[in-house]
């Protein structure tokens, strides 16, 4: 059995870090767990879904360029306005939109960035070279094929990792949670590679994976992918993670399969570990529901623990160092793991079941008032959530 993510069409993007005039280049599909896995585009991820069997494309995302910095290397100059110019920080609080979107600056403002927290990306890999993510890789980063070392041919787990926890500089983008420790693990299949931005990944790796980021203790695991079709055998490494204290994040779907509930696996994984699995689905910069891309939260059980992030034009920093827009839910998903790294750091005495529960319950209302199956929780917000934290100590 294989998975896919998705994120279909073109994708452009402008060099992020480099000290020449911003370039532009096209791209085709990139690819997470290319093809079946997690169908990314040779760059950037928007839908997620399935195979072993089958699985339609997901939805095409529209990809905006994002501005690259001067030749200085600094961040891009804002829109001129009355008021004060806006300094580097600001500029890269600004393209952070995922993290704006959910409120994250109020965690930053108690003193909550994730520091210490390991959140393990199962995707692609990593490029170890970029400075979003210095000094922050976790020793227990692999390659679950064990062949590769640390390496990302594909750019879909360097895109996933820039959105949970890429480093607040004062440049180009940041995570939401700009402080955590990442632990690469490494799903893709070298053995069925079509080429080199095109691997697909097995359920024996991403078995493989959630073992390692057991041994590894850490607090969340990122799923950004999925499919719509399930095994015992990963259901019973999900029930492994939340028995060790671990919080699981996968991905709804983009649009696929019956794209008004998550796909099989995410259902099945929020099902087998109840409050231990946020499903992650989409809104846009509106709080409107990204229909075009994102499956529902549905009427089966599992829509009790579904909750969106944004997902429509969110800005990432690719293998390049470049930054890109990209719509899906592996994003959404990338956002909530970084919102539990937060909680995790602001109160670490919690469960990771409580900080489901406070995630859920703190999340914005959006369609039908209450939980409804499409926006199942809602929005998430950490502000609210930050707000709702019981005492320390």
């Amino acid at each position: 059995m294989m998975m896919r993510d998705g994120s279909d069409g073109e994708a452009t993007t402008g060099k992020g870090t480099s000290s020449a005039a911003p370039r532009h280049r096209r791209v085709r599909r990139l690819s997470l767990f290319q093809a079946r896995w997690l169908h990314v585009s040779a760059l950037i991820p928007a839908a997620l879904l399935a195979a072993c069997g089958g699985g339609g494309e997901g939805a095409s995302g529209t990809v905006v360029v994002v501005p690259g910095p001067s030749s200085s290397g600094t961040s891009p100059t804002p829109t001129p306005s009355s008021t004060s110019p806006l300094t580097a920080q600001q500029i890269e609080d600004q393209q952070s939109n995922s993290a704006a979107a959910a409120n994250a600056d109020a965690a930053y403002l108690a003193g909550a960035t994730g520091r210490g927290v390991k959140i393990a990306i199962i995707d692609t890999g990593i490029t170890p070279g970029l400075t979003e993510f210095s000094s922050r890789i976790d020793p227990a980063s692999a390659d679950m094929a064990g062949t590769r070392g640390l390496t990302d041919p594909s750019g879909h787990g360097t895109l996933m990792a820039s959105v949970a926890l890429a480093a607040r500089d004062s440049r180009g983008m940041h995570g939401v949670a700009p402080e955590a420790t990442l632990v690469s693990l490494n799903a893709s299949n070298p053995a069925t590679c079509r080429s080199a931005d095109d691997c697909p990944a097995s359920a024996e790796l991403l078995i493989r994976a959630i073992d390692a980021a057991i041994d590894a203790k850490v607090r969340v695991i990122n799923i950004s992918a999925t499919t719509d079709v399930t095994h015992e055998t990963l259901i019973a490494a999900v029930r492994r993670a939340a028995a060790a204290g671990i919080v699981t994040v996968i991905s709804a779907g983009n649009n696929d399969g019956d794209a008004r509930q998550p796909l099989l696996l995410s259902r099945s994984f929020a099902e087998a570990a109840p409050g231990w699995v946020i499903i992650a689905g989409g809104h846009d910069m509106s709080g409107a529901f990204d229909y075009q891309l994102a499956n529902r939260a549905g009427g089966s059980p599992a829509a009790a623990w579904y909750l969106t992030a944004l997902s429509r034009d969110v800005v990432m920093t690719d293998r390049n160092g470049s930054l890109v827009r990209y719509s899906g839910t592996s994003p959404a998903a990338a956002a909530i793991s970084g919102a539990v790294a937060l909680v995790a750091q602001a109160r670490p005495n919690l469960t990771g079941a409580q900080i489901v529960t406070l995630l859920l319950a703190n999340a914005t209302d959006a369609g039908t008032p209450g939980p409804d199956n499409v926006f199942g929780k809602g929005i998430l917000n950490i502000a609210a959530i930050f707000t709702a934290l019981p005492p320390a100590g």
